[in-house]
């Protein structure tokens, strides 16, 4: 999908006088919603990813610290 240039859309619609772009505009705003929508529920996917790969890194880090101080243990 064509990245779409925000400013220069509303540049263009504030020079013009009139509705002129108002047609053309909908779809456009549609496109960025889509994607917008879409990026969201790729950073929450990736937000629960992170969440659980802490949560793994904690409990192996637990784990480190046991088997080291049982190590120097004996």
């Amino acid at each position: 999908m064509k990245p779409i240039n925000i400013k220069a859309m509303v540049a263009l619609v504030e020079k013009e006088p009139g509705d002129q772009y108002v047609p053309v505009l909908k779809p456009v705003l549609m496109q960025i919603l889509t994607e917008l929508k879409h990026l969201r529920r790729k950073n929450s996917q990736l937000g629960g990813k992170v969440a659980r790969y802490r949560r793994e890194k904690k409990a192996l880090e637990i784990m480190l610290s046991a088997v080291v101080i049982n190590d120097d243990v004996e």
